[in-house]
């Protein structure tokens, strides 16, 4: 792999610390640092167009392994090659790592501790507030309109309600994406 250019050292600097601070700064996981993520390398350093971060979500999510560790290593890759993706993925692995060692010290003690418990409690609200307002502006983004919002409740319900696994689903969701193409290509073309 041999050493980063010059000029990409800078940017692997910036990388490790954005998601450094990023990931030791977020609840909730990789869905609560998409709107972080997209805020630092779309909106104020410009290194990936929406569109194209929106395709990295899709495809980090199609991924297996964590969230947040694949949007970093894509959009660390993107932005300085290897040594990019390298560094971005050792900033969001090491704050978590250290913060998991130093708080599973403590909170094994304190688990049961009223304050602690209500703290967490008051937590997980400003999490799916934060998850909804990142849906909402990438669903924006991606241009979706009012059958695309029906599809995307209508699929969030059939997950919910019916407890298929939302593999299945998208998988399906492929299938019927991949054969609705095919037959609109086939279809000869209105003058």
């Amino acid at each position: 792999m041999g050493e980063p250019p010059n000029g990409s050292r800078r940017k692997c600097l910036e990388l490790l610390l954005i998601f450094s601070k990023i990931s030791a700064f977020t609840l909730g996981g990789g869905l609560a640092m998409i709107p972080l993520i997209e805020r630092e390398i779309v909106g104020e350093r410009g290194w990936v167009e929406e569109g194209e971060f929106l395709d990295l979500i899709g495809i980090t999510q199609s991924m297996p392994g964590a969230l947040a560790i694949n949007i970093s290593t894509c959009v660390g890759y993107k932005v300085a090659g290897a040594w990019g993706a390298l560094s971005a993925t050792l900033g969001a692995i090491i704050p978590p790592f250290l913060s998991i060692l130093l708080a599973a010290s403590f909170l094994m003690a304190a688990k049961d501790v009223p304050i602690v418990e209500r703290a967490f409690q008051g937590i997980r609200p400003a999490v799916v507030a934060l998850i909804a307002a990142s849906v909402l502006r990438l669903s924006r983004a991606a241009g979706m309109g009012g059958r695309g919002a029906a599809i995307s409740i209508a699929v969030a319900l059939i997950v919910l309600v019916s407890g298929v696994h939302p593999v299945y689903v998208a998988a399906i969701g492929m299938g019927a994406s991949a054969l609705w193409a095919i037959a609109r290509a086939r279809r000869p073309e209105r003058i």
